[in-house]
């Protein structure tokens, strides 16, 4: 009973107005430098768009470090609390984590552990809780995706921990982009596959640092024996990944018609 009154007493203590003040300027002094780094960071983005990954996911980090200055300074330099008081807060901190199993909480914790052991990072195409897109923004208790229809998403971190996480890029600015063709039988699939290459070498937005790949497979459609042209080719920003496949598929349909692959089939069916 002793310790908990000397406890309260302490705790009361703290309060004055002066130590309120100078925990809101320095949160203050804080929230203004995060919002200058974030502005040097879009400035960077734009200047040298090649490295943006490298510095949207260096923010995550800062934030981080920075609130964790803010806490600790706060708690050590400015509230110097009695010892009491420290034995209760971390009691308190106790009831806390025994009630991780609360939404909130596991949103947090999980949040936490992304950051140290990280399934994406913000720039990587990812598909969470059934959507595809872009991971924009990683904070303590959400992931906010982007998609290729320009929609927000918001994933709560602990439901993107228990399901499984697919990662486009993991990391890389570029990615691969997969894109099959059908043509009939007849066609001379040596052509086909050296057009494809040949189109798909031509896009502007093709990374010809890595190769390109052309397999050749067959399938049984509507009683017909068909034959596929599968292109696997990586795009140079993942943001331009919709653009890339749009842009295969003209060169590429252009140039099989241009071959008359398609009025073969058309002279199967007559």
């Amino acid at each position: 009973m002793d310790n908990s009154r000397e406890a309260l007493k302490a705790f009361l203590d703290i309060i004055s107005f002066d130590r309120i003040l100078s925990i809101l300027l320095l949160c203050l002094f804080a929230w203004l430098f995060l919002v200058l780094v974030q502005f040097c960071l879009n400035q960077l983005n734009n200047k040298l768009p090649k490295y943006r990954l490298i510095w949207n996911r260096s923010y995550p980090f800062v934030r981080l470090f920075v609130w964790l200055c803010v806490i600790i300074y706060s708690i050590i330099g400015i509230i110097d609390p009695h010892e009491n008081l420290i034995l209760a807060v971390v009691g308190s901190i106790s009831i806390v984590v025994g009630l991780a199993t609360q939404e909130p909480a596991k949103n947090l914790i999980a949040g936490f552990i992304i950051m140290l052991n990280p399934p994406y990072r913000v720039g990587d195409m990812v598909t969470l809780a059934g959507h595809y897109g872009e991971v924009i923004k990683l904070e303590w208790s959400v992931t906010w995706l982007r998609t290729f229809d320009d929609n927000t998403v918001m994933v709560p971190n602990a439901e993107a921990l228990k399901t499984a996480v697919s990662n486009a890029n993991s990391g890389a600015l570029d990615e691969m982009v997969v894109v099959k063709f059908t043509l009939p039988m007849s066609v001379d699939h040596n052509k086909a596959i050296a057009l494809a290459r040949e189109a798909t070498q031509c896009s502007p937005y093709t990374f010809l640092n890595k190769p390109i790949i052309v397999n050749l497979g067959n399938e049984y459609e509507l009683g017909a024996f068909l034959q596929t042209i599968t292109i696997k080719a990586y795009v140079m920003d993942v943001r331009l990944e919709k653009k890339f496949i749009s842009d295969i598929n003209i060169r590429v349909l252009s140039a099989f018609k241009n071959a008359h692959f398609y009025d073969a089939q058309q002279a199967i069916q007559h």
